[in-house]
Order: C-alpha cells, then structure tokens, then sequence
C-alpha cells in the first residue's frame, strides 16, 4: 500500500512525486490521459523568479530542470502607441523565464521513471473515500488502490476536491473569452507583448525560439468554424499592429478559453488534499496558474514527507491551507487587477450598451499602460508582481544595499 496516490500528472502532481521519490516516500500516481497526450502542446509557459528559487532551495532546478531562458521584457501596444517595460531592470535582473508546461513535465516524468517512480498513464481516477485509518481510490477499470493520503492534482475537473466536504468554494465566471493559438515560428520580438485593442485583446507569449502562443480576445458567443486561420491571421495583425510579418505563419491548436476563477477553502480534509487548478483556477492574465500550482505542490510535498517519511508530528500538513491560501488570494488579486487593464472591455467583446464605441474602456486601458509608463512606483510595485520577486526594501525605494 503507497503511502500517497497523487491523481494527475501535471506540474503539481509530478512535483510532488519528485519530492516524495527524492524523500523515500512511497507513492503511485495516476494520469487519465497518455504519455503522448500530457506533452502535445505548450499550454502554461511563464515560471516566477521566486518559483524558481523555491525549486532550487528543494533541488528541483539546476538539476531536473534548467531555466535558461529569461524574460525581463514586456510591450505595450496600443493604437496610441507601444510601451517597453523592462522590468527585469527594476527587479534588480530578477526576470522571470520562459519554460513551457509540456516540457516541464516530460523533464519530470523522465527524473521519476529513470529511478523506477509507479506513473500511470491513461488510468483515470473515478472516485475517492476515506476513513479513520486510510484513504480508497476507484480506477475506471473497476479496481482500487488504497493508500495513507490523496492528492488531487488533475485539474478543475477534479474528483479529489468534490470529497472535501463542507469546503466553500468562490467561484466567478469572467465575460471573457480568448481564442488561443499556437503557431510554429519565432515570436515577432523577443519579449512579450500585450496589445489591448477597441477591436479585442491580443498578445504573444513566447514558448521557445521556434514556437509562439497567440491570444485573441472573441465574443463568448462565437463558434469555432467563425474563426478560420485566414481570420485569426488578419485580426492578430490588426490588433499587434505588424503588417504582413504574419503571412506565412501557420496557426496550429485553435482552443477557446474561458476565463474562470476560484478558490477552494479548505484544500484539504483528513486524508485528501489538492494542489493548483483542483484547488483554485485563475486567470491567465500574468501567467500565474502553474506556479501557484507548483508552489502548493512543494509546500504540499513538505508536508507529507514530514508525516510519512520523517515520521513529525503532521503540523506542518494539517497547516497546508493556511499556509497557501494567503498568497493564493494576493495572486489572484493581481491578476484579476492585470486582467482589467488589458480587456477592452470585459462585456463579451464589445462596449456596455450606449458606450461610445472605442471610448471609455479603451482609455481606461491606455491610462493604465500611460500610468506604468510614467510612474516609477508603479511600474516597480508592477514589476516585482509580474516578475514574482518579493521585495526587500532596498529593491523597492530603489536604494543600493552598499
């Protein structure tokens, strides 16, 4: 019997088993979908400065994984004109990097299988119960694995969270939808940029040198077949205003993507707990959602090593919501603030009714980009938030330490 079944095999639940494979802790964890499905696209892409750092302090980067590529960069546009941001300089060269989610995991699963790690794929988990001495999971084949503890780390469709009883959830279903993009060529720049529009959103997000995502903000009433490859490549054109730089370029993976928010409180119960988008989902403004998830994931890990492999008294695991939901809610506050300045408009892609098309909303949008061109506290306070640097106070009066 495993001491831990971890359900999901994304960034959260592959960190976890890492840890716990690197702590003696035994555990099996199960994946619904292939090996081949879990890396077919880049989705998430952007890691913290300080999620890297907290993977370095538990030996994850520089060995497993090597963040190389840094982003200190962003770009405003707008039909006034474009803005960069360098905000790597105002966090002291503390950028955050560009590591996208497919990848990550296939790094992680290749540590965990070269020392033998129990990964199951295409082994999805139906359902959970526990009692007083140990916890029950129900594989869609009928069979069923006992354990000592449960993480739910597969996504908002989890079937951990739903066994939390008495957990309160705050949920929000934003008027927002994009239409994301992966196209197979190099950014357009080599940082990235985010261009509110009257005509939507839209924004590059680099994935790597030969690889780009694109979001488009569209209506939430629009079908895929209204948006054709032609008609993706023309808007995108508009809205980053880059002329023809964009003709030959092919547009792979069309998703729809909905904006949602929620937090689930507590996230954890007895012996289940769940970690990132099963616990919370955000915005993607900002990039946020995996290291949230990979943050919980360590903290987590901690928690369960110390019950099950150093044999403590469990403190640190029955503190594990309590630990995580404060920076939990400060994130999503930046990203549902970060979010209202890039949207035209947050009403299903259009202006409030009796708007003057174009008008309020869109200078609300260029008078924040204009606030965080002129105003250094801002564009510092801004800085850090985005780059995931917590402050000293020296970084953030602009003070040397010399």
């Amino acid at each position: 019997m495993p001491d831990v079944v971890v359900v999901g095999a994304g960034p959260a639940g592959l960190v976890i088993a890492r840890l716990l494979q690197r702590a003696g802790v035994s555990f099996t964890v199960l994946e619904r979908k292939s090996r081949a499905e879990l890396g077919a696209q880049p989705r998430a892409g952007l890691i913290e400065y300080r999620t890297v750092e907290l993977l370095r302090k538990v030996g994850l980067a520089d060995t497993d994984l090597e963040f190389t590529t840094e982003n200190g960069r962003m770009e405003f546009r707008t039909p006034a004109g474009s803005m960069l941001l360098d905000y790597g300089l105002l966090t002291g060269r503390r950028p955050n990097y560009i590591y996208p989610q497919h990848l990550l995991v296939g790094r992680l699963y290749d540590a965990l299988a070269a020392e033998g790690a129990d990964v199951q794929f295409g082994q999805p988990a139906v359902a959970v119960r526990q009692s007083r001495d140990r916890a029950v999971v129900s594989l869609a084949d009928g069979s069923e694995i006992e354990c000592h503890a449960v993480v739910g780390a597969e996504g908002s469709h989890s079937v951990v969270a739903p066994a939390i009883t008495g957990a309160r959830t705050s949920d929000e279903l934003l008027p927002v939808r994009m239409l994301a993009v992966v196209a197979a060529a190099p950014p357009l720049e080599n940082h990235t940029i985010y261009a509110p529009h009257p005509r939507g959103f839209a924004g590059q997000m680099r994935r790597g040198p030969a690889q780009t995502r694109y979001y488009l903000e569209v209506p939430r009433t629009d079908a895929a077949r209204e948006w054709p490859e032609r008609r993706i490549r023309e808007e995108l054109s508009v809205r980053l205003d880059v002329g023809g730089e964009l003709s030959d370029v092919r547009f792979d993976a069309p998703a729809f993507v909905d904006f949602r928010t929620k937090v689930l409180d507590p996230m954890q119960q007895g012996r289940l707990f769940v970690a990132g988008d099963a616990a919370h989902l955000i915005t993607s403004a900002g990039g946020k959602g995996m290291n949230l998830a990979i943050q919980d994931a360590v903290e987590l890990a901690h928690g369960l090593i110390d019950r099950f492999g150093s044999f403590g008294d469990g403190r640190r695991l029955r503190a594990y919501t309590s630990t995580r939901l404060p920076a939990i809610w400060r994130t999503q506050a930046f990203s549902n603030w970060f979010l209202r300045v890039l949207m035209a408009g947050l009403r299903d892609g259009v202006e409030p009714a009796g708007a003057v098309p174009g008008g309020f909303m869109r200078g609300l949008g260029e008078g924040w980009v204009a606030a965080l061109r002129d105003d250094p506290l801002l564009a510092r306070w801004f800085a850090h938030a985005y780059a995931g640097v917590d402050p000293d106070a020296e970084t953030v009066l602009g003070r040397s330490s010399g």
